[in-house]
């Protein structure tokens, strides 16, 4: 094959971003070494979510990013717009906020305390915000490390790995039942012999803080296979995200 590598675009190989326009298809990256076709947008498939939502294709990305997500990620789209990618971010903020409303309830003397809808309602739209204090995050540790991440392609590694706070909502839904309870004071008075308040809120904290390594480390995965990702030109691609 004596073809040129992408003659009609600034593509980057997507390990280590040296431009391979002009460079023969069949070669390897002068760089790093990666076959040049690799980086063909081609090969970014994506998962059939991208495509059309549903029941069956949102399985396939939770099982997706739970067992491979660095493959997920780098076989996912980066062209089109993030409206099936938001769509999956409110049903997990959705799903968590309703976990939430259930244990909230769960604490409660009451037929139905509008406060845990309140509560509910709280910690999705956290979920929702924090998943963009990270895209923005995202963006900006990419300009200062020269990677081709935009914001838009930050918002959607974002909201694929929002599936990592459902764990993470739920070790700190138990947290806080058993704070409530007071089974974590119990437990740790009888442990250490003493126990103050105060020591029980940041054991809260620290519980948050671990079960959020999680979501970040996803985040982390989708970055490095996404940093530097050739997306179609503009008119060549065909359906995918809206």
């Amino acid at each position: 094959m004596n073809e040129l590598a992408f003659p009609h675009s600034d593509t980057l190989c997507e390990d280590c971003g040296y431009a391979l326009k002009g460079l023969l298809a069949s070669g390897d990256c002068p760089e790093c070494g990666l076959a040049i076709e690799e980086s063909s947008p081609v090969h970014r498939t994506g998962p059939r979510w991208q495509e059309r939502p549903g029941g069956s294709p949102g399985v396939e990305v939770v099982i997706g990013l739970m067992t491979d997500p660095k493959r997920f990620f780098r076989s996912m789209r980066v062209d089109g717009g993030n409206g099936y990618a938001r769509l999956f971010l409110v049903g997990v903020a959705l799903g968590i906020g309703l976990v939430w409303f259930w244990f909230s309830w769960g604490l409660s003397n009451q037929g139905f305390p509008r406060w845990a809808v309140v509560h509910a309602g709280i910690v999705a739209g956290s979920v929702v915000v924090l998943s963009y204090i990270e895209a923005l995050g995202v963006v900006f540790f990419s300009r200062r490390r020269g990677w081709r991440t935009p914001f838009v392609l930050a918002e959607r590694v974002a909201c694929y790995s929002s599936i990592a706070w459902v764990p993470a909502a739920g070790v700190m839904g138990l947290a806080m039942v058993f704070y409530a309870r007071g089974s974590i004071d119990r437990w740790m008075t009888g442990l250490l012999g003493a126990w103050e308040p105060w020591q029980t809120l940041g054991l809260l904290v620290l519980i948050g803080a671990v079960a959020m390594l999680w979501f970040e480390f996803l985040v982390w995965v989708g970055v490095r296979q996404t940093k530097y990702a050739n997306a179609y030109p503009a008119g060549e691609a065909e359906g995918g995200e809206v």
